[in-house]
This record gives C-alpha cells, sequence and structure tokens, in this order.
C-alpha cells in the first residue's frame, strides 16, 4: 500500500487473507496466457508459495500453500499476485539514518531453487542503466517516505524480456546473506554500518555523505545439500562433506 501511494510500481493482485473464490475471480480476469502466483500472508524464503497456471490447479495449490503457511508461520492466509513472466529479480541495497537514504547499488538474484536464491551478483548483469536507475530511484523514493532508518533491502521483479516492466515485491528490513557482494563492490562494511545507525550514528558522522556506486563485480554462490531419492523427488540431506 505504501508503495502504490508513493508511485511505486506493484503486482496487480488480491488484497489480505484471500479466498479460493477471491483467487479464481482474479484469475479469470486476468488476459488469456497469463499466471498467478499464490503466496503465504506471513511468508518468507519460498515457503507457502506455489506458481499456477490454469483455473483448475488454484484448489490444490491453494490448499498445499494454507498448509505450508499454517506449518512456517502459524498463519494459513494466502494471497495472490500476477505471475511477472521471464521474471529477473533486483534487489536494492538502501541504508537510511531516519534523515537522509543512500543506496548502495543493487544485485541480482535471479538463480534460484524452490524461490531460494542460489547465486547473487553485484552488481546486477546486463541491466541497462536507464532501468537501473528507475528501479534505484523507485526504492530510494519509498524508503524515503517511511523515513526508513537502519539497512534494508528493497526487491524488484522485472519482465527479463521487457524490462520496463517491473515491480516492487517486498522490503527486507535488516542485514541479509547476500549483503557480501555488495560490500565487495562497495568497499564498505554493513554489518558496522547498521549497528551504528542502531545506536543513532548518522550516516555523515559516518564519513558517508553520498550513496557510493559499485565498482566491479562481484558473486556469491550458495551449496545446496540434497538428495534425489528412488520417486525423483529432491530432499533436503545432512552428512559429513569429504575432498
Amino acid at each position: 500500500a505504501q508503495a502504490a501511494a508513493t508511485d511505486v510500481p506493484v503486482l496487480a493482485g488480491t488484497t489480505g487473507p484471500s479466498t479460493v473464490a477471491e483467487i479464481e475471480a482474479f484469475f479469470a480476469d486476468l488476459a488469456p496466457g497469463s499466471r498467478i502466483i499464490i503466496k503465504a500472508l506471513s511468508g518468507g524464503g519460498g515457503r507457502g508459495m506455489r506458481v499456477v497456471n490454469a483455473m483448475g490447479e488454484i484448489a490444490e495449490a491453494y490448499a498445499r500453500c494454507q498448509s505450508e503457511a499454517l506449518a512456517a508461520f502459524d498463519n494459513d492466509g494466502v494471497y495472490c499476485e500476477e505471475f511477472m513472466p521471464n521474471p529477473r529479480h533486483i534487489e536494492v541495497q538502501i541504508v537510511g539514518d531516519g534523515e537522509r537514504i543512500i543506496n548502495l547499488g543493487e544485485r541480482d538474484c535471479s538463480l534460484q531453487r524452490r524461490h531460494q536464491k542460489i547465486l547473487e551478483f553485484a552488481p546486477a548483469p546486463n541491466l541497462s542503466n536507464e532501468i537501473r536507475r528507475k528501479i534505484i530511484t523507485a526504492a530510494e523514493r519509498l524508503a524515503a517516505s517511511v523515513d526508513y532508518q537502519s539497512l534494508g533491502t528493497f526487491e524488484f521483479v522485472l519482465n527479463g524480456k521487457d524490462p520496463e516492466q517491473y515491480a516492487f515485491i517486498e522490503a527486507n528490513p535488516r542485514l541479509q546473506v547476500e549483503h557480501t557482494v555488495t560490500e565487495e563492490v562497495t568497499q564498505t562494511d554493513l554489518v558496522a554500518m547498521q549497528l551504528q545507525i542502531a545506536q543513532g550514528i548518522t550516516l555523515a558522522d559516518q564519513g558517508i555523505t553520498r550513496s557510493i556506486t559499485p565498482q566491479g563485480l562481484a558473486v556469491q554462490a550458495r551449496v545446496n545439500l540434497e538428495t534425489i531419492n528412488e520417486a525423483g523427488d529432491v530432499i533436503p540431506s545432512g552428512g559429513q562433506l569429504q575432498h
């Protein structure tokens, strides 16, 4: 709601905890060939989330999302959004001290497994300067509208084939695992910066007077511990790593 009020693009979708009938009605109003994604209202980490390709899939996907959401978040509320075609996941690193907002560039987290980020790039490759600036400006504007104070990641999806089509999806008001690639290309210590802001030390007092333009390219890769069983299902797996 705050993004929409601040003229930051958002995806069309239902509002608040939605029923199967409400999601079916939303799906019916979309253009032919469109898809939706059902999400847990209190969700995160890819849990309680399913992409739906056809009307007949909604009821089963809804039930699965509700079950996962209840188990993970103790809240079975779900809603839906129109699914962005050819999606790229771009997130902007924002820092605010309650008085001023700066950005430390963006990251590309498009390569994912079950909605979990696997490869992170900073800055985002193959992104035009025009689109980069539009997304960063949108993140800054949204953060400024609430006098943002702390480290934050403002996340967007964009259409890989039509980058002019982008939308804000969420803001994570905290340090994220992938913050290290931003540190590498901006030569900053985001952990120290967040702690100092929490103590009331302004960005100016930290010697930071403007946004920092990334230099070079950094990549973070995550390792998945998984096993494929006889049925072809991939399940989490632990054990000893040997070299």
